[in-house]
Order: structure tokens, then sequence, then C-alpha cells
């Protein structure tokens, strides 16, 4: 059973490594339903990964701090009508918050053609990342750039020798989160024993 408003007095990297995820509306707040990441000791891509690499070389990103970016209507509008038209349940109000007073420190911003197409907020501490949300256009759902968003990061976290990426929820049974069994060294939390264990296919 999912166990939700958890506040655990610990470092925030023990949380994480505890499975606890961070709730959307408040920072202070965790919680404990499924989590995932990617151990990236001696982590390498694999041909399935690079194969998603090449095929959206046509989008460009950057990288902004929270404190950089400029998240203005604008921004808020275009992430709630993306939200409501792929049928996500995310309020303007828990969208401002993850933007701009939460726990996530950095931005990608994706482009096509100089066209926002996507937003990905993440967690960058200093031995591990948490790609913690995702906005793209619906127009690209069907296609393999919201598995570059999470990819990205993971690539980006390598290069900045971490030890780990967390992506997120991830059940196999209902679906949630199914792409990301193919990244690099794939892991789940085990709340039963505690313990990480590799994800077999």
């Amino acid at each position: 059973m999912p166990k939700y408003n958890l506040t655990p007095n610990l470092p925030l990297e023990i949380i994480y490594q505890f499975g606890f995820l961070p709730q959307r509306n408040d920072k202070d707040y965790f919680y404990q339903d499924s989590s995932s990441r990617s151990n990236l000791a001696n982590a390498s891509l694999s041909s399935e990964n690079r194969r998603i690499y090449k095929k959206t070389q046509n989008f460009a990103y950057k990288i902004e701090s929270v404190n950089q970016f400029n998240f203005d209507i604008q921004v808020l509008k275009k992430c709630s009508t993306w939200s409501k038209q792929l049928n996500w349940k995310f309020p303007s109000s828990s969208i401002k918050t993850i933007f701009t007073n939460h726990l996530f420190n950095y931005i990608y911003t994706w482009r096509h053609k100089d066209k926002v197409i996507a937003y990905s907020i993440c967690l960058f501490e200093k031995n591990f990342s948490h790609i913690a949300y995702v906005f793209y256009d619906p127009k690209y759902a069907k296609t393999d750039l919201p598995i570059r968003l999470s990819l990205q990061v993971i690539i980006d976290s390598i290069d900045k020798n971490l030890s780990f990426c967390y992506l997120g929820r991830f059940n196999p049974i209902d679906g949630t989160g199914f792409y990301k069994r193919n990244f690099p060294n794939f892991q789940v939390y085990n709340f039963k024993n505690k313990t990480w264990q590799d994800f077999k296919n």
C-alpha cells in the first residue's frame, strides 16, 4: 500500500536510497509507492538507448538552474494545456510549485525548430540526480521524445560521475513507467526487503 505525507528526518540522499519520492505539492513531504533508478556505476547505454538517442538528434535542449529559468504565465499555460490534452491530473498550482518552490534545481527546455516542445524538471545533487517531472507537447507522445527526456538526464548524470539517477515510479503490473526498464543498470526498490534490486525483463 502506498504511504503518503511522510516526513523522514534524514539527509536527502538517504531519503532517496530508502525508496522515498517527494510529493509534488510540498517539498517537505515524501511518499512511498514504487521507486526506480539507474545505478550509474560502470553504466553504459544499451543499443536501444543509442537508437533512441540517434533518432531524437533533431531536438535541441538547454539546461538552466531554477533561479535562471523564466517561469511565467506562458510556461504555466503551456504545461497546463499539455497536461489536460494528455489526460494527466496536474493542477496549475502543482505545476507552479514544482517549477518554482520545490527540491528541484534544474530545468531542461527542449525545442524543435525553435518551438518549445517539452520541459524536464530535475534534481542534481553531489552524488545523485532525479528526473522528477516532464511536460511535453502531446503531438510527440508517440515518438521517442518522452524517453529521450529521461535518457538525457541519465547521460548527463553519467558525465557528472554521479552514483544514481532516480527515475520515479515504476510498476510493471499496471505499466507505470514501463519504458524505464531499458535504462542502464535499471533497479527497483523492494519495500518488503528494503533493498534495491536489478529488474529482470
